[in-house]
Formats: structure tokens, sequence, C-alpha cells
């Protein structure tokens, strides 16, 4: 048969067609392997790191908040955290069952933890170091532990509503660890592990991160502070109150030595503490004043020259028919001078020195004062007071104000008040920051000294300290003199308003705004006690007692005699950079025969702060008891200690 020479050759085509096609198919796949290994290499890469890796976020450490001497407040100590990874752990009651019995938490809410289908679960966050090793020690497939930090107040209770306190995921709650939270807070730290084909964790790395925490250094003086809360706790249970608040403020600068409030609360449990406890009376509680605004009436008075200090007024024998209501006083008396109103604490006598203001004239000088507006202190929750505009008074208002009453107050705003009284007639912002160190204690930001305004002229606050001199001498503030003392005063009885409308016969508010005038720098200081259950209630009975103690202490404190003049605040000087410091003792560290074990060192001597490094280091529960330096501790020196045992440091005397 005849073959046509110009047929196709099947078999070379195949031969082409199958050789095209691998050509085809190494193209497609060289220009895969290009797009994988270079065009789409770097979103591939990343991809695959977010698939074999885990970041958890820890929490870095907290700075410290420290008084005037550089002693902790605040202080952020390394504790274990317990999580679980649930989906390795084989035998989940098993695993809550055991986890349970060691960290004390309910077995069924663990369970529940570890059924979730979730890759990470928190058991309990921040343990002692003693359950954290028996988590440890029993060997837990799927449970791990990692290191977070616990904030830690070793005064506890100690000028706890200025401090405030920090929650578990290190965020200001109250005081100054919610004002300056953005300064106390570091960065988290990012904590990569990374996870084989099967999902289970082979590598932890903690990423670098330089020191980003802040310290804050504050106006408190612990020492002062602890005389203060001494004298101020005694009295608030001697008198069967519902509370009482004290404030102490550097009149020249508007630095708050010490804040104190009853009732109050252990910061380290702060979640124990019922709210009234945690409430910061001192600026977030409005109250009448009573007697002590008669101080800023007669300032008014005196600098607009509508009065003059020998000038008398009748003060109608104790009752006077005013506008229809009548106005008492707590003695009869006819005639007193405008210095005599005001040492005797006269309604009615203030009552016609009102008269002589306009109703625009005596609110300039109040606004002027600041009452009716935030102090601007840093502290959160501030109370502005009630001062209404003149347009609102009714007939009765300006003389009600003018004894205090028609018009609210918080303690602070009060007190800043007076130390413009007290310096020359110029109000200063009160305020707790002193300065803000970087982690390497090189400062960042320091605070100086706010002139709000001038309120009174110079010659009107010379005046007025010499008529309130008189005051404690032979007035109603006489409980508070101290002999051979250079201080003032002004004694207040406020009634509380009844719900029911009126004001109450037996609720008061017992006050007294005073100052140390002979310290350097002067010191205002204004003492409170609300509702005194016991026989007296009133300022001059309550309050002026209590603020003889506290400058009797305050004093003691300052190493003076209340003959010496010109005494200076040690820690107050102005060129003052930190408090004068021995020899440092040297502690060496010794761990005893079994693992979590410590032989306890000798910690007399020291100051809280290296007791508070060393005790952190040794992991311990640390108590501490008094201010000073350390002069006793259990368990006693040589003593073997576990790590997450209780220690207890008291501490006695002043600082160095």
């Amino acid at each position: 048969m005849y073959r046509d020479a110009k047929s196709i050759n099947w078999v070379s085509f195949r031969i082409a067609l199958v050789a095209i096609m691998f050509a085809l198919g190494t193209v497609v796949l060289m220009a895969r392997a290009y797009q994988l290994h270079v065009s789409d290499a770097e979103k591939l890469k990343k991809r695959a790191d977010r698939q074999r890796t885990r970041v958890l976020r820890l929490e870095a450490r907290r700075g410290m908040i420290l008084d005037r001497s550089g002693e902790p407040l605040a202080a952020s100590l390394e504790v274990r955290s317990i999580y679980a990874r649930p989906h390795r752990i084989k035998d989940k009651p098993r695993a809550a069952g055991i986890l349970a019995e060691i960290l004390g938490v309910d077995k069924q809410k663990i369970i529940k933890k570890l059924e979730d289908r979730r890759h990470f679960a928190w058991i309990r966050r921040r343990v002692s170091p003693l359950l954290a090793e028996k988590v440890k020690a029993a060997h837990l497939e799927g449970v791990f532990e990692v290191t977070e930090y616990r904030r830690f107040y070793p005064l506890k209770s100690l000028a706890a509503h200025a401090t405030g306190f920090a929650g578990i995921d290190s965020r200001g709650l109250e005081g100054l660890e919610l004002y300056y939270d953005k300064d106390l807070k570091s960065d988290p730290i990012p904590v990569t592990a990374q996870r084989d084909a099967l999902g289970r964790p082979i590598m932890f790395a903690a990423q670098e991160q330089g020191p980003g925490r802040r310290d804050l250094h504050v106006t408190l003086d612990r020492n002062i502070q602890y005389v203060v809360e001494k004298e101020l706790g005694d009295a608030v249970r001697k008198e069967r109150a519902r509370g009482g608040v004290v404030v102490i403020m550097a009149a020249d600068s508007g630095e708050i030595l010490a804040l104190a409030v009853r009732p109050t609360y252990n910061l380290n449990v702060f979640g124990k503490a019922p709210a009234r406890a945690r409430r910061n009376r001192a600026i977030a509680d409005a109250f009448e004043p009573g007697s002590t605004f008669k101080v800023f009436l007669a300032a008014a008075a005196l600098d607009l020259g509508k009065t003059q200090l020998t000038e008398s007024y009748y003060c109608h024998k104790g009752v006077y028919e005013y506008r229809g209501t009548k106005i008492h006083d707590t003695a009869p008396r006819k005639w007193l001078t405008f210095e005599q109103i005001l040492v005797h604490s006269s309604n009615i006598g203030a009552v016609k020195i009102a008269e002589k203001l306009t109703k625009s004239e005596f609110y300039r000088f109040l606004k002027g004062f600041g009452f009716g507006s935030p102090t601007g202190v840093d502290l959160p929750g501030e109370r502005s007071g009630l001062l209404a505009p003149p347009g609102k008074w009714s007939g009765l208002t300006k003389a009600n104000i003018g004894f205090g009453q028609g018009i609210t107050v918080n303690a602070l705003q009060l007190t800043a008040a007076f130390a413009a009284i007290v310096n020359g007639g110029k109000l200063v912002r009160p305020h707790l920051i002193k300065r803000m160190s970087a982690a390497m204690g090189e400062t960042v930001r320091e605070y100086r000294p706010v002139a709000v305004r001038k309120v009174v002229k110079s010659s009107t606050s010379a005046k007025m300290v010499r008529m309130l001199r008189k005051v404690v001498l032979k007035g109603t503030g006489k409980r508070a003199h101290i002999p051979g003392v250079e201080l003032i005063g002004k004694t207040g009885t406020a009634q509380k308003a009844d719900p029911s409308g009126g004001y109450s016969r037996k609720k008061y508010v017992a006050s007294f705004l005073g100052a140390l005038m002979g310290s350097r720098p002067r010191l205002a200081i204004f003492v409170m006690i609300d509702e005194p259950g016991g026989r007296h209630k009133t300022g001059g009975r309550v309050a002026a007692p209590l603020f003889r103690k506290i400058a009797r202490g305050v004093l003691a404190h300052c190493g003076g005699r209340p003959h010496s003049e010109g005494l200076v605040l040690a820690s107050l000087r102005q060129k003052w950079k930190g408090p004068a410091r021995s020899a440092r003792k040297k502690i060496t560290l010794k761990r005893g025969a079994r693992p979590g074990e410590w032989i306890v060192p000798d910690l007399r001597g020291l100051s809280m702060r290296r007791v508070l490094e060393i005790c952190g280091k040794m992991k311990c529960d640390i108590s501490f008891r008094g201010v000073g330096k350390a002069v006793r501790q259990e368990p006693a020196p040589g003593a073997l200690l576990k790590e997450g045992a209780p220690m207890t440091v008291f501490f006695e005397g002043k600082r160095s």
C-alpha cells in the first residue's frame, strides 16, 4: 500500500508535544519558585512566623513612688504567675484538682479554663514563690509559670489616700497611681514563644527592651505623715467620730507634706476595703466650713478698707434679729472690736462685718481665694465645692457665708486659701510631685511652685496673722497653744445639713485651721473631725487639741524645741537634695541548705528602702511597722526563712 511522504510523523509530534509540555511546566515551576522565593518571600515569611510564633505581652516593672527623702511608698516586686496551654493537658480533671489544692482556687473554675478551646489561659496570677515552687514540683504537662510584678506598699495604710493603688494589670486606679499612671507605667515586655509542627512550645525569648519606667518623687514626708495619722486615728477613736481629715502644706510653695484621712485602709489588700474607706475625703468631700470662714471675711473687709482693727460693733447680747431670722452667739456680749469678733468667733459680729461688703465685692474675694473652683492638685476626684454667683444670693446668703454657712469647700481648698493669709497674700497651687526621674536616676521633670494670683495685700496678711495669734493665746483656740511656739489659728464648728431640712442639732463638723509660723517654711495645717460623738463637739474642744498634738509631733520630728527661733525642717531646706547618709552597711545574702531557703541577714540600722530591696531578693512576704531605721526583725538574724514566708521589720526614730 502506498504511504504519502507528506503524512504526519505522529511519533515525532508526540515527542515534541511532550517536550513542549515539560518545557512549559518547567517555566511555570520556575516562575512559581521565583514568586515564592523572591517576589512573595517576605510576605510568606511573615505568615509562617505568625503560624509558629506567639507573642505574649507581659507587664513590665512599674515605677516607684518615693517620699521626699527617697523612701518607697509604692514599689513593684517580682512574683510568679501560673498559666496553662489547655490543648496540651490530657487529664484535665486531675491537673485541675492538683492546681486547686496548691493554689487555693475552686477546681470547677480551673476545669472551665482548661476545657476552653483557647491556646492560653491564666490559672492564677501573682502567686508567692512558695506556691510557684509547688506547682513546678507537680510536673504538670501544659502548665507553666512566668515572671510578673506585683505592686507592693511597704507602709500599708500610711498615706493611702494620697498614694492610691494600681490593679493587677499595672494600671493606676486611685490617687497618685492613677494621676501619674502614664509616667509610672512602662511598656509591656513582648515575650516570643516558638512552636513546632504539633503546636508545642519549644523556645521562649524576651525581646530587647530598655528600662522605660519613671519613678515619682513626691512632697510627702513619711515621718510627718506617721505623726499625723497616729494622732488623727487616736482622736477619731476617742471622740467616737465618723471620720477625720488632716492636711499639712508648706504655705509658701504649696508642697503637701501630709494628707491623712479616716477611715483608712491597707493598700496591699485594697479590694477588701469598702468604698467609704477608699474615698479621699480631703478633696472629694465638700462641707460647710463654719467659723473658720470668718478668716476670709475679715481679710476681705480689711483689704478693702471697710473697717479697722479697733472699730467696735454692737453684738446685741448674743441674739440678733436679722432679716426675719435670729443669729446667735455662744456667749452674750455687747460691744466687740473687729479684732475681738475674730478672737471670740462672734457670728453676730461676722454678720455686721459682712454688711459692710457688697455681694460682688465679697464674691470676688472668695473666688480669689479659690473657693468654688478646684485647686488643681495632682490627685484625681477633686470636688470644687459650691459658691453660688451673687445673682443667686438671697437676702441672708452674704451673712450666712460670713460665718461659714451657705457655701461648701473641701479640706485642701481651705488649707490653700489659709496659706495665702499666712504667706503675704499669695495663692499657691497645692501639689504632691517634686520631680520625676528615669530608671537610672536622672531627673526628667521637676516641679516648680505655681503662684496662682495675689489675693490680698501683704499688709492685710500681716494684720490677719497678728489677730489670729490672739485667737490661740486668749480666744476660742486656746487649747491649740504651745508655750514658746509661734502659731496662729481659727476654730470652726459647723452644724451639718439635715436631709429633712434645716440643720441637725446632733451632727457637727469640728475643725481648726492654723499655721506654724516659726518653722521654715511656714506650715498651714487643717484639722477636721467629722461628727464627734463625745460630750464636746466644738472646734475649740475637739479639733484644737488635735492640732496641738500634731504641731508638737512635727516639731519633735524637726529636732527642735518650742523656744527655738527660726526652726528649719531638715527635709525642707531650700538646698536640700537628700537625707544625710551614714556609711552603707554591707549585707551579704546567703542561701540555706535546701532550695528556696535563705539565712536571714541582720537588717538593723538599715533604711526602709534598703530593707525592701534585700527582702525583695529573698522573695519573702515583708511587712513594715513604724518609720525611721530598722531596729528589730522577726525572724531574728541567722534564722532560716523560706521564700514566700512572712517577715516583719520594725522601724523607729527619724530620718538621718
